[in-house]
């Protein structure tokens, strides 16, 4: 009963939060237009959420530019990752129907943020070499490559498509495993499940070079996205310790 009480008191919270932020946020990025309104916005989401975020690095990540290929179980990695890697000058290449919704989609269109039409090739390809000329303004690039988000956790296979923004660049690779998002906020739901859990683990890992490459988008991807499971079995042994 406490635990219940505790989740419906966080996710009123959390309404609070958005209904009052997202359009004054909304609003102040058009005048604005820093990135810093994001982090803010998504570092204080956590904060009222009770959200604990843990991240392990396996090595110490200097500050360049890199292409950040993460898995995908939630709406709540985007908040995770731009407080995860505020040191980084993030920016999502995300789902088209984010950047409808109003004074929110209109922030993150202001800030740079690349939608991805996903069932037309040709505006696909389109997104991805808008992807690229964001990083010749000395950006970081964040992509989900499953495309979607798991329903069950499970790290579906990656699209290729994102791959040619790292290829296209030069730029490394750097895979990300998160854990726990999921839990709190799974697909399909906006009801924050912090009542049962309120921990998120996070594990960068070791860039990977793609030179060699320029012609093997799917050994590329696949080899990405077993470093990627690989992370979250890592996290899976971490968070039993925790």
């Amino acid at each position: 009963m406490v635990r219940y009480l505790k989740e419906v008191f966080r996710n009123f919270l959390i309404l609070i939060y958005v209904l009052i932020t997202v359009p004054t946020f909304g609003t102040l990025v058009l005048f604005i237009r820093k990135h810093f309104w994001a982090r803010w916005w998504c570092k204080g989401l956590l904060r009222v959420a009770g959200i604990k975020v843990l991240v392990y690095w396996e090595e110490n990540l200097p500050k360049e530019q890199y292409v950040f290929i993460a898995n995908h179980q939630s709406l709540l990695d985007i908040p995770v990752l731009e407080k995860t890697l505020e040191n980084y000058n993030i920016r999502f290449l995300a789902k088209k129907s984010l950047f409808q919704i109003p004074f929110f989609g209109w922030g993150i269109k202001v800030l740079g943020y690349v939608p991805i039409e996903r069932e037309d090739p040709k505006k696909g390809l389109k997104s991805i070499m808008a992807c690229v000329e964001r990083m010749k303004q000395g950006i970081s690039m964040v992509v989900f490559p499953e495309g979607t988000r798991s329903p069950t956790g499970e790290v579906l296979p990656f699209k290729t498509g994102g791959f040619l923004i790292p290829l296209k660049t030069g730029k490394k690779i750097v895979p990300v495993s998160i854990l726990g998002t999921r839990d709190i906020l799974p697909k399909g739901s906006l009801w924050f499940r912090v009542g049962a859990t309120d921990k998120v683990y996070v594990l960068i890992r070791k860039p990977v070079d793609t030179k060699g490459f320029e012609r093997k988008k799917k050994e590329l991807a696949e080899l990405v996205r077993q470093k990627v499971i690989e992370g979250l079995e890592i996290l899976k042994k971490k968070a039993e310790r925790v």
